[in-house]
């Protein structure tokens, strides 16, 4: 496994979209620093923004209305400096890849412009009537693909499989 080298914020193009969060008292373990699994949690709620605030696509509404289920069938985590209650870190999402029926996005948060966390994700879309893995739909492809285009990182995309 290659080492992780933490990124520079500045490095990142502008189109990749970003949002802040703020780390809370109960995002953190007895130490006072983020409680590792709480991560993912976190992710999740900055992966559901993006869905609604970038690719234009309401999560809850894909859930909801038109029942797709948006699964992780993969999640992983580096780490390179940890995180305290009270602090604002800025996270940014990257596609890295698109098969038929899953996306690949990598969640990068950032503390004082260097990157603190990197998460990967893959995302399987399935049917919420009987749970069947199901085709991403051409309309949520479509956003994925345009924003992939938009924000290219080849150092982030290179040497992903399907």
């Amino acid at each position: 496994m290659p080492r992780f080298v933490p990124l520079p914020l500045s490095s990142l193009p502008a189109s990749v979209w970003r949002t802040s969060f703020l780390i809370r008292f109960g995002d953190c373990d007895p130490a006072g620093i983020v409680y590792t699994p709480e991560y993912f949690n976190i992710f999740n709620g900055v992966i559901e923004d993006w869905y609604s605030q970038s690719l234009g696509f309401p999560y809850h509404l894909l859930i909801g209305q038109r029942r797709m289920g948006l699964g992780y069938a993969h999640v992983s985590a580096d780490f390179s400096q940890p995180s305290s209650m009270g602090e604002v870190l800025e996270a940014a999402i990257i596609v890295k890849n698109i098969g038929r029926s899953s996306v690949a996005l990598s969640v990068h948060a950032f503390k004082a412009g260097l990157e603190c966390v990197r998460a990967n994700f893959v995302t399987v879309t399935t049917s919420l009537r009987d749970h069947a893995v199901i085709p991403i739909p051409d309309d949520l492809r479509r956003a994925f693909e345009t924003y992939r285009q938009g924000c290219n990182v080849p150092e982030l995309t290179e040497g992903v499989a399907e």
